[in-house]
């Protein structure tokens, strides 16, 4: 059973003429009768009542029409969709503090054309999915070293030590291993990040693991926690002084922000474009 074939008959079962049906399809009526029994042939039943005058749906051809009609419908808007250049639509996963803290403004300014599946996950998953082809592009946080992935840099974006206190003095990194340390969960790119910036000879005592920066900014506000955060996450928290952050000695944390898909993609125009507007508007949300 074919899509030529489900046409055909939904053609003849409306016009009931073969020579004005193959007429009206652009073919010759023997390709028309011959689609329509080997039509019938995989489905072992016949579909119509014929004599020498004129065709009728039986039964069973009626049951089928039915069947049919919304898969038809679906096939022409499907269709329609893949022949229209102005549509284009994508399935996208972004790190959740990009998501969380970024993404709202910009896709505010996206062209309404494009039509996203967007959902928030961590840095690992995210990449699992490019590579299982599960979608389309992703925005990453840190580190990210396959080489079935295409990368394109966003920007660096620098990650800091956050407390519900102003403490006045510099720390080195070793000075704080005792303070109670909130993280967010294995996968995290923020995470892997600092993990792999610490000496190797300092073990935080670290209490929590959790899977929302929101959540972990509001045990700190709550508690005597210390967290590594993306700066870009707690801005309003700084200004509003709800947070502050621990200045740290000798020891900068940054890491980069890279929208990823997989090498074996084959980038068009409209894909190019939306990749480059993502950069920009997120360069301006971190840098406003």
């Amino acid at each position: 059973m074919t899509f030529k074939q489900l046409r055909y008959f939904q053609a003849l079962s409306k016009n009931l003429n073969l020579r004005s049906c193959a007429k009206e399809l652009n073919i010759t009526q023997s390709a028309l009768s011959l689609a329509i029994f080997e039509l019938e042939k995989s489905l072992n039943t016949k579909l119509f009542d014929r004599n020498a005058k004129f065709l009728s749906l039986n039964e069973k051809g009626k049951m089928f029409l039915k069947q049919i009609t919304p898969l038809m419908i679906e096939f022409q808007r499907i269709e329609n969709l893949m022949q229209n250049d102005e549509n284009y639509q994508l399935s996208m996963k972004v790190s959740q503090n990009v998501g969380t803290f970024l993404l709202a403004g910009v896709l505010n300014k996206k062209d309404e054309k494009i039509t996203l599946e967007l959902s928030l996950d961590n840095s690992k998953n995210i990449i699992k999915n490019i590579l299982d082809k599960e979608i389309d592009l992703g925005i990453i946080e840190g580190i990210c070293k396959d080489k079935d992935l295409e990368k394109i840099k966003i920007c660096d974006d620098e990650l800091i030590v956050v407390s519900n206190k102003k403490l006045d003095k510099e720390y080195f990194i070793d000075e704080l291993k005792d303070y109670q340390w909130l993280s967010r969960e294995k996968g995290s790119g923020a995470k892997e990040v600092f993990v792999n910036a610490l000496p190797k000879n300092i073990k935080l005592n670290l209490v929590y693991e959790l899977n929302s920066t929101a959540m972990i900014k509001e045990l700190i506000k709550k508690g005597n926690f210390l967290a590594v955060l993306p700066k870009f996450s707690v801005k309003e928290e700084l200004e509003n002084k709800k947070l502050f952050q621990v200045k740290l000695k000798n020891f900068k944390i940054s890491r980069e922000l890279f929208i990823i898909y997989h090498k074996n993609k084959e980038p068009n125009e409209k894909f190019l474009n939306f990749c480059d507007f993502l950069i920009k508007q997120i360069q301006k949300e971190i840098l406003a």
